[in-house]
Parts: structure tokens; sequence; C-alpha cells
């Protein structure tokens, strides 16, 4: 359900893909397929998850999410970073799938920049409370580093490895979709307080932006049933470690005190 901040955020952002080309059959059966398990196993993964049960239970400190949230802003300065390194580990711009997959990683961070979601997320931290002094202030810390580093130490620079990539960063654009809308429900909603518009609109966006990076995938090895069981394997590892981000910088605020 997109609520109405997000609904105007989402009016004034754009995409130059074409999303409304029909799929064939067999590759329109893998994504309702893919989608469907990936959602379930990234609803567990949060469930399990120490941060996302203070959440849930309603226990969870402002000031936890204002450090996660803080921290998780150093991660999207270099957004592009990730994006990238998909880009790079694409062996041709002629091949039909890999161009898709191309066009589509290019427009995501045309879009973000273009569209100002950067100032929507400065926007999302002054919601939480913070002022430009602690923002400004704030260093980035070893969870978030290790965090940065991490889809390079997982796929480095080889080209034999491109779809893999592809795969997992999928599973992180779902993975932030779904914790957006459980934060929206848990914190805002339960406290009253009105949905920031960058939450609520990466709530929506990145579901399409999981889809855009799973489609050439599994147009790519639609006929592969065993390369595609393979390849749910990185979603489930680009799920797994958003949420082990999470709990990094939860041991991180707690050893604090």
């Amino acid at each position: 359900m997109i609520n109405s901040s997000s609904k105007l955020a989402i009016a004034t952002t754009s995409s130059r893909l074409d999303r409304e080309t029909e799929l064939p059959p067999i590759v329109k059966a893998q994504m309702e397929v893919i989608s469907t398990k990936a959602i379930a196993y990234c609803r567990e993964s949060l469930d399990r998850s120490g941060f996302f049960t203070l959440l849930k239970t309603g226990t969870i400190a402002p000031s936890l999410i204002q450090y996660a949230f803080l921290q998780y802003h150093f991660w999207r300065e270099r957004l592009h970073q990730w994006f990238g390194l998909c880009i790079v580990k694409a062996e041709s711009c002629l091949d039909p799938d890999q161009k898709g997959a191309i066009m589509a990683l290019a427009d995501h961070i045309f879009t973000d920049l273009r569209d100002g979601h950067n100032e929507m997320f400065l926007e999302f931290l002054y919601d939480l409370g913070l002022n430009d002094a602690e923002i400004a202030a704030f260093q980035p810390s070893r969870a978030t580093l290790s965090y940065g580093r991490s889809f390079f130490d997982d796929f480095g620079y080889d080209t034999s490895n491109f779809y893999e990539a592809l795969a997992a960063l999928s599973g992180r654009e779902l993975c932030v979709a779904i914790r957006n809308r459980m934060i929206l429900e848990f914190y805002f909603d339960a406290h009253g307080m009105q949905p920031p518009t960058w939450l609520a609109l990466h709530a929506e966006l990145e579901v399409e932006h999981f889809h855009d990076a799973i489609r050439p995938v599994l147009t790519h090895h639609a006929e592969d049933a065993a390369k595609i069981a393979d390849l749910m394997k990185a979603v489930r590892r680009g799920i797994d470690r958003h949420v082990q981000y999470f709990e990094e910088m939860l041991r991180e605020y707690e050893s604090q005190d």
C-alpha cells in the first residue's frame, strides 16, 4: 500500500526504463516464484534479527534508529559503487540481457541523483530528530566500512559472476523495501508520526529495483532451472548481508553504553 507521501514522491521520481514490456511466459512464471521465495526469506531473516525484533516489539530506542540511519547515510553516499561494480562486470553492452541490466543499473543511479533522493534522505534524518551539526560530526563505523566493502569482497572484479552479483544486489533492494515498510509500520505509524517521504518512497521503489535487477538474470538463464536455483542463493546472500549489517550496528550501539 502506497501512502500519500510516497505517491507524491513517486509522481516526481522518474525512470527512463520501459517496464511495460511483456515477459516470455517462462520468465514471468520464474519471476513470480523467485519474488515469492525472496519476500518470504527476507521476512524470516528480519524476524530473526535482534534489531528488527526490537522494532516490532516497540522497544527500540529512538537513539538506536538515529544511530543506524546516520551510519546508513555513509553507505548511501556510495551506493553508486555497488551498481558501478555490476556494470564493470558486464562483458558486453551488445548482449541483450547484459544491455538491459546495464540500463537498469545506470537508470537507478541517474534517477536517485537527479530526483534528489539524497536530499530526501537528509530530510528523513531530520524527521528522526537529528540536526545538521550531529549529522556532520558523525563518522562511519567499523560495521559500515565492512558493509561497504562486502560487495567487492564477495564478488571482486571477475566478469564470470556478473549474474550472481546482480542477483545479490536484487536481494538487497528487496530487503530495503521490506525493511522500510517495517519501520513505517512499527515506528512511525506506531508513534503517530508523519511517514518520511524517503522511507515511504523506497518502501515501494526498491520493489521495482528488485524486478529491474532480477529480470535480466532470469531472462538469461530462463531454460536452466539448476542455475536459477544457484542464483536464488545469491539473492539470499544479498538479503543476509543487509540484515547482518543492522545486527552489527545494534552491537556497536549497545557497546557504547
